[in-house]
């Protein structure tokens, strides 16, 4: 893949993000606002957007690529708690905090940041292996994920896990979405279209919000504080370099070390925050990670892909 096209594309994202600051510090955006567009985002149009690229997939189906990168995906997310503690561990992350650390390590933003840079650089049939990794990603992230953050322990909240957790409009779409990548099951242009619409105002929307929420944080305590450099720059440029050979050896099919690596390095979730305030976290270190992994991210990812891709 040419760097250029990683560039342009990170670039046209963050025209986006921009453009969502901007919105908030008019106040078109903001608030109640982004809260409801988040809600339309996650219970819709991304759900389309995975359920889109199975829809307009009308080659050659590779199934054997996708089954492989879903147990890729599984051991990733298995080896990636591991790996956390580890880190927490060695950059002496006080107790009280190892639960949004190991978090914030695990969890990239997959999703809101996830799907938009896939259908950029791969095409919008690929999105559904980032449906794929958002499947694992939500099933973890709504147990481990949370027990890990609720082991910081200052907040009221406990740990209420059912099945009911899991049955998310994501999780649905894209365990049917596979389904119907496997059955090979071909729809009229009368359903395909609406999806298709619905599924392309996934990435202005999420970029606009992205944007939106961080507007929101303080830009002076984000570039004082030196434990956000420090957390960003070894989690989302130490550690991809690191762990890139190892990758390389194990995965030898081209797409899909490529898909991997892009998800491995995407910034922090915005979940993290959400997860940090309700188990009684650091919130504010949270928000401050988001808001500069996201920002570097327009960085990082041309650069990681230049030096290793």
């Amino acid at each position: 893949m040419s760097i250029s096209i990683i560039v342009n594309q990170m670039i046209i994202l963050f025209i986006l993000i921009g453009t969502g600051y901007l919105l908030n510090k008019v106040h078109i955006l903001g608030g109640q606002v982004d809260k409801q567009i988040t809600r339309l985002i996650l219970f819709c149009t991304m759900p389309m957007m995975v359920l889109n690229s199975v829809l307009s997939n009308t080659g050659k189906r590779d199934y054997g690529s996708i089954i492989t990168f879903s147990i890729i995906s599984v051991i990733g997310y298995l080896a990636l708690p591991v790996l956390a503690f580890i880190f927490v561990k060695l950059i002496r992350v006080k107790k009280g905090l190892q639960g949004l650390y190991m978090f914030m390590f695990i969890f990239g933003n997959v999703g809101f940041m996830g799907f938009p840079v896939v259908s950029a650089l791969f095409g919008e049939d690929k999105v559904i292996y980032a449906g794929v990794v958002n499947i694992v990603f939500n099933l973890l992230a709504y147990s481990y994920g949370v027990y890990i953050m609720s082991l910081d322990g200052e907040g009221e909240e406990t740990v209420k896990i059912s099945f009911k957790t899991f049955l998310t409009p994501g999780i649905s779409i894209s365990a049917i979405s596979l389904v119907l990548y496997f059955t090979g099951v071909n729809f009229p242009q009368v359903i395909k279209a609406p999806v298709a619409y619905l599924a392309n105002t996934t990435t202005p929307l999420a970029m606009l919000v992205i944007g939106s929420t961080l507007a929101g944080i303080s830009m002076k305590e984000v570039f004082t504080d030196k434990k956000v450099y420090i957390f960003v720059a070894l989690r989302f440029f130490v550690f991809p370099l690191l762990i890139y050979p190892l990758m390389k050896l194990l995965i030898k099919d081209e797409f899909i070390l490529h898909f991997s690596f892009i998800m491995l390095i995407m910034p922090v979730a915005n979940s993290s925050v959400l997860y940090a305030k309700q188990y009684g976290s650091d919130e504010d270190m949270a928000a401050k990670a988001v808001f500069m992994s996201t920002l570097l991210s327009i960085v990082t990812i041309p650069l990681l892909f230049l030096i290793c891709l």
